[in-house]
């Protein structure tokens, strides 16, 4: 009778260790699920920028001779970076953003301005009068600038425009 008797306490710490187990796992996998996940932060290099402004308020920048990598990488905790395809992630775009424009920081030597960007057009740059017309190696943004901000209407040579989070990456699209 004893040995039934171990047999059965042997037997139920095992059923309460595998129970354990399986509790466990299911919390970290929740948790995990419920992390929040990082947000993608964008490098964009060109040789040239432009801002005209509009009517509205709003500006058209052009970017001229852009970068065909876009550096991509994420904020903390993860901290991982990739290289992503320009014109990838410019088709993406309205979808990356769902409506909600990126901040946009255009620098330069002697220019900083903060805007937000939308509705991203490959191979066109707009004119002196406003007008967005096709042109081979440009691409053009609505720029609306952020309060306080306001955006130089001269050439930028060799601006960097940094873009903030895109919740996820572009189409699972990497370079490297």
């Amino acid at each position: 009778m004893t040995v039934t008797r171990e047999r059965k306490t042997l037997l139920a710490g095992f059923g309460v260790l595998v129970l354990t187990a399986l509790l466990v796992g299911t919390a970290v996998l929740a948790d995990r699920k419920n992390a929040p996940q990082s947000d993608w932060l964008m490098v964009m290099k060109a040789e040239q920028a432009q801002f005209v402004e509009a009517t509205d308020g709003t500006y058209t920048l052009t970017l001229t001779d852009v970068d065909p990598v876009t550096l991509a990488f994420t904020d903390r905790p993860e901290r991982t970076a990739q290289t992503w395809d320009t014109t990838v992630v410019l088709d993406y775009w309205e979808s990356e953003f769902d409506g909600d424009p990126p901040n946009a920081a255009v620098t330069a030597d002697g220019v900083r301005v903060a805007v937000t960007l939308s509705d991203p057009r490959i191979g066109m740059s707009a004119r002196s009068d406003g007008a967005v017309t096709p042109t081979a190696g440009a691409n053009t943004f609505t720029a609306a600038p952020l309060p306080g901000q306001v955006p130089p209407t001269g050439t930028i040579n060799q601006p960097t425009v940094f873009l903030d989070g895109a919740p996820t990456s572009v189409n699972s699209q990497v370079t490297d």
